[in-house]
């Protein structure tokens, strides 16, 4: 199993340049192609808002800075992957919203890799939305990569939150191809205290490390009794076992129930400290 096609998604953020250099990154140690996508649909208008001269077209002003925008996305992009020494590699636009391109170019990939929605971005709102869309809707694995500090693509230790659930297995086995190039390899299944027997617990983690095993992995498997939300008690786990990469399924329940109660996806979202792969 490997990766043949990344998708990227091109966005304006002051990091856009880093998060592009590393999705190159990635598809050159797999040979696989890789496609930025960049929308440029225009940001919407306030009603009330009065075109800025008059007999100008309001409308035609924004989907002209609009497709500037994505220009200088793709010229950057094609920078990056030039940079990284990437044989394959083309730009893709489109003109719909944002997360439904994503979601729909997700097809025709193997890998999506966004950027973490950064709060000090006069866009976040817009970013997280996407992000959050893409992460409920999206048929293909997506890999987030924080918008702070610098990341490789090469993963000494990989970390994987397992909870006998459809999302976990899923995001277990889209992340082999990176899970397989790891020389450490963690799966943990978190425990609340007072709450499940440990045995149970522990047999679910034996039968996922053993699948593991088949795949010629060596997997340090444990249940880890912690009284944090979940998603806290990832980071925790995160830092203590110096993973630079985080698996884990994403939104195991609603995302509306998650929203109200604080799920895992939305902390890790929030607050990574190094890149996750989610699959759903």
């Amino acid at each position: 199993m490997t990766y043949r096609t990344v998708l990227l998604h091109l966005h304006d953020h002051v990091r856009s340049a880093a998060w592009a250099a590393y999705a190159a990154r990635l598809a050159r140690g797999f040979q696989a192609r890789l496609i930025g996508l960049s929308c440029h649909v225009p940001a919407p208008r306030p009603g009330h808002e009065v075109a800025p001269m008059i007999g100008s077209d309001p409308i035609a002003a924004d989907l002209r800075k609009a497709e500037e925008r994505a220009d200088a996305r793709a010229v950057e992009f094609e920078r990056q992957c030039t940079l990284a020494g990437l044989a394959a590699y083309e730009t893709a636009r489109d003109d719909v919203e944002p997360a439904s391109a994503v979601v729909a170019h997700a097809l025709g990939a193997d890998l999506v890799v966004v950027g973490q929605p950064d709060p000090g971005d006069p866009g976040y709102h817009e970013h997280r939305a996407l992000v959050d869309t893409v992460l409920q809707e999206c048929p293909r694995p997506v890999l987030v990569v924080p918008y702070a500090g610098e990341f490789e693509p090469e993963f000494g230790t990989v970390l994987i939150a397992w909870d006998d659930s459809v999302e976990a297995a899923h995001a277990a086995t889209a992340a082999l191809p990176l899970i397989e190039r790891a020389r450490a390899v963690h799966l943990i299944r978190l425990r609340h205290p007072g709450h499940d027997s440990t045995l149970p617990l522990q047999a679910g983690v034996d039968r996922a490390k053993a699948w593991l095993g088949c795949h010629g992995l060596e997997v340090h498997a444990r249940v880890c009794t912690n009284a944090l939300p979940v998603g806290e008690a990832l980071l925790s786990e995160l830092a203590d076992t110096g993973a630079n990469l985080l698996v884990m399924g994403a939104w195991g329940r609603r995302r509306a129930v998650e929203r109200l109660v604080g799920g895992a996806t939305r902390t890790l979202v929030d607050s990574m400290t190094a890149p996750v792969l989610f699959a759903h």
